[in-house]
């Protein structure tokens, strides 16, 4: 999925992003919300550290919702959740690999929220809604 920031910046939540759990769904807005801020501040400042301290505060939110996200399937009786962690720890394996990519050089930011978004979206869209479809 080809997307440039002004694509990214007009992207807003929409029900097609809804998995059924109002605590993941709650999440999956704010990560959004953290996206288009993360493309907006990246833009607007060549400040090299708080640059650096968005993409830690992503990390850290991915890692946080993909913990809370396994116990909430957890609660709710859903199988899978150790092939869900899997892939959760591999995504925070990607992130890691963009953001480093982004930090050296590598990847533009324009690359970098063309990587987060898709990776928002095609994760929520299809391997949450899978897995939360028991609720």
């Amino acid at each position: 999925m080809k997307l440039k920031w002004e694509d990214i910046s007009k992207l807003k939540w929409a029900s097609e992003f809804e998995i059924g759990n109002e605590y993941v769904d709650l999440q999956h807005r704010h990560f959004l919300s953290l996206i288009n801020r993360i493309g907006k501040n990246f833009k607007e400042t060549n400040d090299y550290d708080y640059k650096r301290k968005l993409i830690i505060e992503l990390h850290k939110y991915a890692d946080f919702h993909f913990t809370s996200e396994e116990n909430i399937a957890t609660s709710c009786g859903l199988s899978g959740v150790k092939s869900h962690h899997q892939l959760h720890l591999k995504l925070l394996k990607e992130l890691n690999q963009n953001a480093e990519d982004l930090d050296n050089g590598l990847k533009t930011i324009d690359e970098f929220l063309e990587f987060i978004t898709d990776w928002f979206l095609v994760h929520t869209i299809h391997e949450d809604r899978k897995f939360f479809k028991a609720i």
